[in-house]
């Protein structure tokens, strides 16, 4: 494993532990209002948690490949060039 990458790799996975507690609390929330006592308790850290996770699961993502759909005329662009 490259040592660059893991720091990446970390963020991704507490991302996803912090938007799975968040979905679990939200559900908590949603069963609590349902018997007419909504519990803001749950709501609340919920949607914070599932936030926090989404942005730290952004930060974390894996870099994207670049594209192939024009390299003859980058191909050609670089010959000019030179």
């Amino acid at each position: 494993m490259k040592r660059q990458a893991y720091p990446a790799m970390l963020k991704w996975q507490i991302g996803q532990f912090f938007i799975f507690l968040g979905l679990i609390l939200l559900v908590l929330f949603y069963i609590s209002d349902q018997v007419k006592t909504p519990e803001y308790g749950y709501f609340c850290p919920g949607l914070l948690f599932l936030l926090l996770g989404g942005y730290l699961m952004w930060l974390g993502r894996a870099p994207s490949t670049p594209s192939e759909r024009f390299r003859l005329f980058r191909k050609r662009e670089k010959g000019e060039k030179k």
